[in-house]
């Protein structure tokens, strides 16, 4: 019972830590720019988490499963111009062009889940060669260049830009897609099984856990959001560009590892608050009109001490149990 509470404790402090940080963050930009805390801005800013988040959330159960995804971003640009070739070039309607990019990204998806959980490849270098690859792909398509027929006419707009009774789509998206991987992850025995093949990949597969299939689906669920993503992020732009997703890595890796540094492992709260954190940054140097580095700078540097608090964490928490080990030995 006390080890719970102190561990309890420990997670408690550690999100009024992360709440008094958003808090300053809100301060500053709010005191230097008086359009940040109104309404519009606030409804922009959480239409740009829509956009971003969806990503980090696929990359949520890549590192549940104890692997890096360096293709995703790669991958959704794929998917991007797969809907754009589709929409602008063969003049097909938006739900099936949609469909068209979703099924290049499970494609993918599937590639490198079996290069790295059946032919145990290094996730790294396999993820960026596959990653690499389907990039390529996407400039045969148009050679590189944009994709912006048919899409004024065609209603793929409306992907994106389209309301329901006042909210706009993507929130939707993104309230919907959080909610039932919220439910998958951590309300069922499925979900758990993620964590058991992150935890201790030999002690799940004697306990009859699948690995291979689990994997598997962390890689088909990263490529597929991040595809989706990119697919709504296209439709926002009005043309297909083949290099779309590629800002996708580093806020998506960032807000995973922001949430993991608040509750200690991978979660769909953690990498939701993450990317609140990272969206609301973005936004705010946006209306400062500060340069493009600045942020990349900024995300950077959340993205380093988050990990750095990350494994700080964990190695504090393998020595207790080595400590533990040894204690049970000796006695």
């Amino acid at each position: 019972m006390a080890k719970f509470n102190k561990i309890f404790t420990r997670e408690v402090i550690s999100l009024v830590l992360f709440f008094f940080i958003l808090g300053i963050v809100l301060a500053v930009f709010s005191i230097l720019s008086p359009r940040f805390m109104t309404v519009d801005n606030m409804l922009r800013a959480l239409k740009h988490l829509s956009l971003t988040s969806l990503a980090a959330l696929g990359l949520t159960f890549v590192i549940a499963v104890g692997h890096a995804d360096m293709s995703f971003h790669f991958v959704s640009c794929f998917s991007a111009m797969t809907m754009s070739y589709f929409i602008g070039i063969l003049e097909w309607s938006p739900v099936p062009s949609i469909l068209m990019g979703l099924l290049g990204g499970l494609v993918f998806g599937l590639i490198n889940g079996f290069a790295v959980g059946k032919f145990k490849l290094p996730d790294m270098v396999a993820t960026i060669g596959i990653g690499t690859f389907a990039w390529g792909l996407a400039y045969l398509y148009n050679k590189g260049n944009y994709i912006y027929q048919n899409f004024l006419t065609s209603g793929i707009i409306n992907f994106s830009d389209g309301n329901w009774q006042g909210i706009p789509y993507p929130v939707i998206y993104l309230f919907v897609l959080y909610f039932f991987a919220y439910i998958i992850l951590h309300r069922t025995k499925y979900g758990r099984g993620f964590y058991a093949v992150g935890g201790n990949r030999i002690a799940a597969k004697f306990s009859g856990i699948k690995v291979q299939h689990y994997i598997i689906a962390a890689f088909v669920l990263s490529n597929v959001l991040a595809s989706f993503t990119n697919m709504v992020l296209t439709a926002a732009q009005g043309n297909g560009n083949v290099k779309g997703g590629l800002i996708l890595l580093m806020p998506a890796y960032s807000a995973v590892f922001v949430g993991v540094s608040v509750f200690k492992k991978p979660t769909i709260i953690g990498t939701f608050i993450g990317a609140f954190l990272i969206s609301i940054m973005q936004n705010g140097f946006t209306l400062l009109s500060a340069p493009f580095y600045i942020m990349d700078l900024v995300v950077g540097l959340t993205l380093v001490l988050s990990i750095i608090i990350s494994r700080l964490e964990v190695r504090k928490n393998l020595n207790k149990t080595v400590i533990a080990i040894q204690d049970g030995i000796t006695d």
